[in-house]
């Protein structure tokens, strides 16, 4: 299993989704999502396919949002997909 980056998924108030993938199925998704259209701040949440959510953290900052979402990929046991050039 591994995580990929679905930018063609990103647009709107989701700056960065992450899909953990068996190579066909989705076992969970990771979300940095902005808040600034309302006056707020980032979050990022996970999702299993399921619909279950869970709330990661607020940030005040993108940066802070994206570094938390790469250490929550960094501390899962599983890498993040290699883009092919």
């Amino acid at each position: 299993m591994y995580w990929q980056r679905r930018r063609d998924l990103e647009g709107g108030k989701e700056l960065g989704i992450w899909l953990l993938t068996d190579g066909e199925e989705v076992i969970q998704e990771l979300y940095v999502e902005s808040h600034e259209y309302r006056g707020g701040d980032f979050d990022v949440y996970t999702a299993s396919p399921e619909g279950e959510w869970d709330h990661k953290g607020t940030f005040d900052t993108v940066a802070r949002g994206f570094d938390a979402a790469m250490t929550y990929i960094s501390e899962s046991e599983y890498p993040v997909e290699r883009q092919q050039t």
